[in-house]
């Protein structure tokens, strides 16, 4: 769906430790400073109490060379990600994503106090998706990607709904918890013999002081997204396990669970599926299937009865405040 934003390095070893290094590309634009951004979060993982609670869940930095941009993790062995393992499948374990569900409220609990004192500069700004008609506009980057992405954000442009929804969303962003920002099954490692299953987020280079409701929103639409891909015609329906097993889990485990805040993660969730729709408009000349059939649920999510049904799957009462 892309190129690689940075170089990666696999050193395997039968008698001691294996290791995952990921470099920095430097003529990819910012990666430099996202990749040390990611290990910053790894080293808030080890050494601050605040945090120690999330080193079972995440990767174990070993090294951090900021010269070069190097980071060098203990290597999960024998791990699968979660959307290889549904493709595997041809389906998501519902035990998997109330895990995902409940390490996306664990990280999002952090007190601002702790995350203050890490100092990191962390941007907080909104995804592009929400700044598009924003000054300065990353629209002109975003076009100029490829015919398929000009004609997407071209589209997207131009359908009412999206923009309130885009908006809204824009309007009543928060910056006041920790979020992954590029929350998604790909980012979920299982390692085959872990016995428990044990899930680890891996990839925070995309880490951010945000809106909880985005990272939420990334994990209910990564299970349409899954069934989407596999061509199945009825996608959201076919998603609704795993979405209502994500939901309930985090829900239990959060202060956030009310019906306003789950308004804002369906909201989110469309916001989701267009960008994953961008995403498959790489190096095309024209709009792929994919992405229209992605941008064709997006639409039903900013509807009334689309926000309803969403929340009749989650067995859970929403206010449908978008509007």
């Amino acid at each position: 769906m892309g190129r690689q934003r940075n170089r990666f390095f696999v050193f395997k070893q039968l008698h001691g430790p294996s290791l995952f290094i990921k470099q920095a590309h430097e003529n990819e634009p910012g990666t430099v400073q996202s990749v040390a951004l990611e290990a910053q979060i790894y080293q808030a993982v080890a050494r601050t109490d605040a945090f120690r609670h999330l080193q079972s869940v995440m990767p174990q930095l070993l090294h951090f060379d900021p010269d070069s941009a190097t980071m060098t993790l203990a290597l999960i062995k024998d791990a699968e990600d979660l959307g290889a393992r549904a493709r595997r499948m041809c389906h998501n374990s519902p035990v998997h994503a109330a895990q995902m569900g409940r390490i996306a409220a664990q990280y999002h609990a952090l007190p601002g106090q702790a995350l203050d004192a890490l100092d990191v500069a962390f941007d907080r700004k909104p995804h592009w998706i929400f700044r598009l008609e924003e000054d300065p506009s990353p629209l002109s980057s975003l076009r100029g990607r490829s015919p398929a992405s000009a004609a997407l954000i071209d589209a997207i442009r131009a359908i009412p709904d999206f923009n309130e929804t885009l908006a809204w969303c824009r309007k009543h962003w928060e910056t006041d918890a920790l979020i992954h920002g590029d929350f998604k099954l790909e980012n979920f490692l299982v390692a085959a013999s872990d016995a428990n299953q044990k899930l680890h987020l891996i990839d925070w280079e995309r880490a951010d002081l945000g809106d909880p409701a985005w990272d939420v929103g990334c994990g209910l639409g990564a299970f349409v997204i899954h069934y989407t891909m596999q061509q199945n015609p009825d996608a959201l329906d076919a998603a609704l396990p795993e979405m209502r097993a994500f939901w309930a889990a985090y829900s239990a485990a959060s202060e956030r669970h009310d019906a306003a805040f789950l308004d804002k993660c369906i909201a989110m969730m469309a916001a989701r599926l267009l960008v994953a729709g961008y995403e498959y408009c790489f190096a095309q000349d024209s709009l792929p299937d994919m992405s229209q059939t992605l941008m064709q649920i997006a639409r039903r999510m900013t509807t009334r009865e689309g926000q309803r049904k969403v929340c009749a799957g989650l067995a859970a009462p929403c206010m449908q405040a978008v509007s």
